[in-house]
């Protein structure tokens, strides 16, 4: 019971400080779902469950319709489905599969609801508010006079900022997936550190070198090429779907890349793994854009190709 009593108190003292902190609400919502998901580890299933329903009945006594959906579609959801599969005893990575499963549901509802109560208005009228604040304050420090002895005219740098904003606007459903999916890894991240003396038999992570993509998602690549492709012409629906669906697997990709590049680093020895730790630093320090680009399509070819048998003489 103590220990109930003990998630009980901090889920809900958490629960609370996110709504009324919202400038740290991301920090506590994390903490708050590295909890519920944790409590999988010590509590009982009616423990569980009970825990469950008072999170949820604070969230929306005090918190409101628009602050429950939010939060539970991007944390508290995917924190509990998470929570429950760590009670069944499942690995890390069955757990956090579930989690995502559950992310993507909650995400696209919410996105589903935003778009038909014209929620997505608000929006566009937040961003158009961001560039009008940016074209002002880059007026103001000197930037527009800078910009027209390069030969770039005021109405070319309004025009820029103008599609900039657009951009943000047609990919803001793979903005969201994105911050869903950032939430579930640093969750999960954060209960296996809160439960570090069951780590060994319940919610073990591989070592980061270890972290492979999932075969099936680097054929996500696949699509949103193919969708993108198909409605280049038209720049409508089909086209924004497949350009969403590529920058989510951007970030994806990056992640699992950079676990390769680990990897292949451990495998090198003395002078290779200088030489190789300097190219990679040189790429990255004056090539960005290119060293990005590398790490998510080594993360692509290495889920399907196995580019890491050669060095472990086993599948990773």
């Amino acid at each position: 019971m103590s220990t109930f009593l003990m998630y009980l108190g901090l889920t809900l003292l958490l629960c609370v400080a996110t709504l009324v902190a919202p400038g740290l609400s991301m920090i506590l919502a994390m903490m708050w779902g590295a909890l519920l998901i944790a409590a999988g580890i010590h509590l009982d299933k009616p423990r569980l469950a009970a825990l469950f329903l008072a999170n949820i009945t604070v969230l929306a006594l005090l918190g409101g319709p628009g602050n429950l959906f939010y939060l539970l579609a991007f944390f508290g959801i995917p924190a509990m489905v998470m929570g429950f599969f760590a009670f069944r005893q499942q690995d890390y990575y069955h757990v956090r599969r579930y989690g995502v499963a559950a992310l993507v549901a909650g995400v696209s509802l919410y996105l589903g609801a935003l778009y038909y109560f014209n929620g997505a208005e608000y929006l566009t009228g937040q961003i158009n508010e961001m560039v009008m604040q940016a074209s002002g304050y880059y007026d103001a420090q000197g930037w527009a006079r800078i910009y027209q002895e390069i030969g770039l005219t005021e109405e070319q740098f309004q025009q820029g900022l103008a599609a900039m904003a657009a951009s943000l606007l047609h990919h803001l459903p793979a903005i969201f997936y994105v911050q869903g999916l950032l939430a579930v890894f640093l969750m999960l991240w954060l209960a296996s550190v809160f439960t570090w003396k069951q780590l060994a038999i319940r919610l073990k992570k591989k070592p980061f070198a270890q972290e492979l993509m999932p075969w099936e998602l680097a054929w996500l690549v696949n699509l949103g090429l193919a969708l993108g492709l198909y409605g280049w012409d038209e720049r409508g629906l089909t086209y924004y779907t497949g350009s969403n669906v590529l920058v989510v697997m951007a970030v994806i990709s990056f992640y699992y890349g950079l676990a390769s590049l680990v990897f292949r680093l451990k495998q090198e020895q003395g002078r290779g793994r200088r030489w190789t730790l300097f190219l990679v630093i040189i790429l990255a320090l004056f090539f960005p854009l290119s060293a990005l680009g590398f790490l998510c399509i080594l993360g692509i070819f290495d889920s399907l190709l196995g580019l890491r048998k050669p060095y472990s003489g086993q599948e990773v």
